[in-house]
């Protein structure tokens, strides 16, 4: 008996030894230092249009740059966490209208000038210039009076009214800073194509509707807030290959041709694509909910015959939304029930609005006047109800959502036609107002996402494309971005989202997910908030 302990006993000891040994391989195997060198091709979805963050209004400029080229005062982590970035430290005045940066001192831009107070000033006045064009950041800013330089590493940043999604927009991207020294000396597209920033990597060549290509910046010599190591990239070349068709983007990643690509649900047949990528023991997927605006149909309530709030109301009824999701988007995303998708504005209440019924769209339809006539098409007062819709097609065909609403919509008498362009004329003619419906998801770490889609003041400019105005709307976002209770705020946005249901400005379709595929091989990716990839930790092993 005491032989046979002991024997156990020696055996236990073996067995121990043996499990601790290979523990301590497989520990080392996935600590193993990262490998230095070589090229991350990534496949999106479309040309980012320009690399200023300042004058964009595309979410793809963010996508490529806000985390590898141009850094901000603030990030946001995954978990919604706001901590420093270029600034060492910040805090807000207990009236939210004042925010003071204390910044590092050790940042320089990649032509080497250094990062400092006036730098802070310049890229923030640079926005609000007369003399500058900007896109979304503008909204970033509502209310802004000004940067004080306390000294050389202390600012203090300025709003006439309290203004609670500062910290947010500062993290976003938007605010990203741009080099003082270079950038006044540029040209629109010289900056477009070729901004300066203090990032990990530097712009090498950017050629339109084809590749950006960014190298390692070789005097990176910090840490990021996402990053496990102090000092440059491990990449030495990052190239973003503009590959709009899904399809082709997919056979680009299972090849090889690209490491890591983008599978966004913007492109015939996004689900089953991800699916079949799902089958390939090669790849590995990264998926994460978007912070923003719900996936959107918008509707120009100016445009007859969408002023008549029935009729908004019968096309959102007369759409099938969860069976278009089930079928051509699984897997990347979830029926939306408000306005904000829900991981911005958890609203439960805001899924019980415009469940499928299209006997109720009739109805509606029939009471607005609009009565069945020849070839199935609605009549009133002689005029056949023709909706105009203005659809991105970047290069992979309209969004896949499309003909299924049209052909929904054929079944109540309702023409929609698609007039299909790319991002420029779609752009254009949205911020006109001059078609009946137009799409949008609009990415952004506030609530206060709302302000950019249906304030007033953003008709015309931004993304205001419902041409949307409404007093007591303005008012509740103006108290919604002057509330510094997280609470009092939450309830002012969804007060906000029923109301804006309620008058059917526009159709929520999904609440999307962003998913990247990389192949195995492709390790230590990291995403922020906004689930833009940040690359200065990535690295391809062997």
């Amino acid at each position: 008996m005491t032989h046979v302990t002991r024997t156990g006993a020696r055996a236990s000891r073996w067995c121990a030894a043996v499990v601790g040994a290979a523990l301590l391989l497989l520990a080392t195997a996935v600590v193993a230092a990262p490998v230095p060198g070589g090229t991350l091709t990534l496949g999106i979805t479309a040309d980012p249009i320009t690399l200023d963050p300042h004058a964009s209004a595309y979410a793809n400029t963010y996508l490529v740059g806000s985390l590898n080229l141009i850094e901000s005062l603030v990030y946001q982590q995954p978990d919604g966490k706001i901590v420093p970035w270029l600034a060492s430290s910040y805090r807000a005045s207990s009236d939210g209208r004042t925010f003071t940066f204390v910044l590092r001192q050790d940042v320089r831009f990649t032509d080497g000038a250094p990062f400092d107070a006036n730098t802070v000033k310049w890229n923030l006045d640079r926005i609000v210039s007369p003399n500058f064009h900007p896109g979304g950041a503008i909204t970033a800013l509502v209310g802004y009076t000004g940067t004080t330089v306390v000294d050389n590493r202390t600012v203090e940043v300025h709003f006439k009214d309290p203004y609670a999604p500062f910290l947010p927009y500062a993290a976003g991207g938007v605010l990203g800073m741009l080099s003082p020294k270079t950038t006044p000396t540029q040209s629109v597209a010289a900056v477009a194509h070729g901004a300066v920033g203090s990032g990990p990597f530097m712009v090498s060549d950017y050629v339109t509707n084809d590749h950006v290509t960014f190298v390692r910046n070789p005097d990176y010599n910090r840490k990021a807030p996402w990053s496990d190591h102090q000092g440059p990239p491990y990449l030495d070349r990052v190239v973003f290959k503009i590959v709009p068709e899904p399809g082709t983007r997919a056979v680009t990643v299972q090849s090889g041709e690209t490491q890591m690509v983008y599978v966004l649900g913007y492109g015939a047949g996004g689900g089953a694509i991800l699916a079949q990528l799902r089958k390939d023991p090669q790849l590995v997927e990264d998926t994460r909910p978007f912070p923003g605006s719900a996936y959107l149909w918008l509707f120009n309530v100016k445009a007859p015959p969408m002023d008549d709030v029935r009729v908004r109301q019968a096309v959102i009824y007369g759409i099938n939304r969860r069976a278009i999701i089930s079928a051509i988007y699984r897997g990347l995303g979830s029926p939306a029930c408000g306005i904000v998708s829900q991981v911005l504005l958890s609203d439960p209440a805001a899924c019980s609005y415009y469940p499928y019924n299209p006997a109720k769209a009739a109805q509606l339809l029939e009471e607005a006047g609009w009565k069945m006539g020849p070839n199935h098409v609605r009549v009133k007062d002689g005029r056949p109800l023709t909706l105009v819709f203005n659809s991105l097609n970047s290069g992979g065909g309209d969004l896949p959502d499309v003909q299924p609403v049209q052909g929904q919509l054929a079944d109540l008498g309702i023409n929609l036609q698609i007039k299909s362009q790319s991002i420029g004329g779609f752009a254009d003619d949205n911020f006109r107002c001059l078609d009946h419906a137009g799409t949008i998801f609009l990415r952004t770490n506030d609530s206060d996402t709302l302000y950019a889609l249906f304030a007033t003041a953003n008709i015309g400019s931004n993304f205001n494309w419902s041409c949307y105005s409404n007093s007591e709307a303005d008012r509740l976002l103006a108290e919604g971005r002057s509330t510094l209770d997280p609470a009092k705020r939450q309830a002012i946005y969804v007060q906000l989202d029923h109301m804006l249901l309620d008058q059917a400005v526009a159709m929520p379709m999904m609440d999307e997910l962003s998913v990247w595929v990389r192949r195995s091989n492709v390790q230590d990716v990291r995403y922020n908030y906004s689930t833009y990839p940040a690359l200065s930790d990535a690295y391809i092993t062997k």
